[in-house]
């Protein structure tokens, strides 16, 4: 269970870093100090998740993704924690920002469901937990996006950011969707869990609308 102390250790690093990130930009930026506190704590939200994501994305590109797949090898304990600190920026996000849209809400509450079915399953041997594996790590690779929509309300020059993130977000998340239905095996535990992933879609819908149009 040692997943569960390492989601509550990324919980507390991810709360202390929002004053060290807003004191950073409150120095290093143009715009940030005119915003209103709500405004603040959601830079800061987007600015941590977008470096955190890139960085599991890193650490889960190196260490658990060649052994999926190459070998079919799925590394429980390792995916386990690697879930619990993806899942904890949302918690931390959920907590510090107050007025977050309804779509992103219940996203952020989705994978907080869904990370609770990730630490009791068998990876190795079940179909739901294999597509939230795969799921995460094509989310996480749009975390460009995190940090356009954080940098946007602290830079004058961003529209070269927000370029590269509408095409990033919408290959992600097409390959997402693309994967999940490929290894979707019909059961009634795959069919909840994709009720679930449709909250989350839903916001990613949205987010891609606005980034495009």
């Amino acid at each position: 269970m040692m997943f569960i102390v390492t989601f509550i250790l990324s919980c507390t690093l991810l709360y202390f870093s929002y004053t060290h990130t807003e004191n950073y930009l409150k120095y290093n930026t143009e715009k940030f100090d005119r915003l209103t506190v709500d405004r603040k704590h959601y830079v800061v939200k987007n600015i941590n998740k977008g470096v955190y994501l890139a960085l599991l994305v890193l650490f889960a590109s190196i260490l658990v993704l060649p052994d999926i797949v190459w070998h079919n090898k799925w590394h429980n304990e390792l995916i386990k924690h690697v879930a619990s600190m993806y899942v904890s920026n949302d918690v931390v996000g959920l907590y510090m920002v107050k007025n977050l849209p309804t779509s992103t809400r219940l996203h952020h509450t989705a994978s907080v469901i869904l990370l609770t079915i990730a630490w009791s399953v068998d990876f190795q041997t079940n179909n739901v937990g294999q597509l939230l594996v795969m799921y995460t790590y094509f989310s996480a690779l749009s975390f460009p996006v995190n940090l356009y929509l954080g940098a946007r309300l602290c830079y004058k020059k961003t529209k070269w950011l927000k370029n590269i993130c509408k095409y990033v977000y919408l290959l992600s998340c097409l390959i997402n969707w693309t994967i999940q239905l490929k290894m979707y095996i019909p059961s009634e535990y795959a069919m909840a869990y994709f009720g679930l992933i449709l909250l989350i879609v839903v916001d990613d819908l949205i987010l891609l609308k606005w980034l495009w149009f």
